[in-house]
């Protein structure tokens, strides 16, 4: 049986009022985490970018409370920092996240972040993907030291020129053979890149998280249409037995992921 979560959105969920003035990222967390979690998920998925807002002592208090639902980060590097340039500033992010993740006993980062990861004008794709590999060895090594795998994100060729299918990915992962260095899926931008799901279940074996939408990023369920059911359809042919998180676009958060959650329980069951 695998394990369904939810993402923890914006600001725009919060409660009447706390929205109106600046939000911390503790609140945001704290409060995300508890819809989601009552909503019927099984875990919550969080951005690196709010775990690094915290201060340390809310850092603690975070983990000892809802802290302890977050198994998962999404949107790793933050663009400021191109992985084509490296460089210790680079190197020194990838261990303090991956620090405050162990504290919140996050076991899986996800690596999206199209912006830090696009190869600029005049270098060529090899150079790139060279630089990004080199990338991920890294991030294994401390990986390695706090106990958790990072998983390559395929994204759509609007977001980012590097790693665009779930095929290139699952190339990479095996060419590099690392055990903290996994794959991911991610059912919209497959569906925007035109990627059949038919390779899902080749490929199940790399998998260690997926995110799910409709199509148009909507939250799973809303249109009710065959895609998603085709897709669960063959990751249960690859045997995938790994966390799936609704990653995708609410317009009222609260009683929208409670229905993307029932439909995730019936359809990926």
């Amino acid at each position: 049986m695998f394990q369904s979560g939810c993402c923890i959105p914006g600001h725009s969920f919060m409660p009447e009022g706390v929205g109106e003035i600046s939000v911390s990222a503790y609140e945001v967390l704290k409060t995300g985490t508890r819809i989601i979690m009552d909503n019927g998920f099984d875990f919550a998925e969080a951005t690196v970018g709010l775990i690094m807002g915290l201060g340390e002592e809310e850092l603690e208090l975070l983990a000892g409370r809802e802290g302890k639902h977050i198994t998962v980060c999404n949107s790793f590097i933050p663009p400021s920092l191109p992985i084509v340039r490296g460089g210790d500033d680079l190197r020194k992010y990838v261990n303090e996240s991956m620090r405050r993740m162990k504290v919140l006993s996050i076991d899986t980062v996800i690596f999206g972040s199209g912006t830090a990861r696009r190869i600029p004008e005049g270098m060529s794709k090899a150079e790139g993907m060279e630089k990004i590999t080199d990338f991920l060895k890294m991030c294994s090594e401390y990986g390695d030291k706090y106990g958790i795998t990072v998983a390559i994100e395929p994204l759509n060729s609007r977001e980012t020129n590097a790693i665009n299918s779930v095929e290139e990915g699952a190339e990479l992962a095996e060419k590099l053979n690392l055990k903290n260095i996994k794959l991911l899926a991610d059912a919209f931008h497959m569906a925007r890149e035109k990627e059949p799901v038919s390779i899902l279940s080749d490929i199940a074996h790399l998998l260690v998280h997926v995110h799910v939408s409709e199509p148009d990023r909507a939250y799973p369920g809303k249109h009710s249409g065959d895609y998603l059911p085709a897709f669960a359809k063959e990751l249960k042919a690859g045997r995938y037995k790994g966390g799936i998180s609704a990653e995708c676009s609410f317009d009222d958060f609260k009683s929208e992921s409670a229905a993307a959650a029932a439909y995730m329980r019936e359809v990926f069951k």
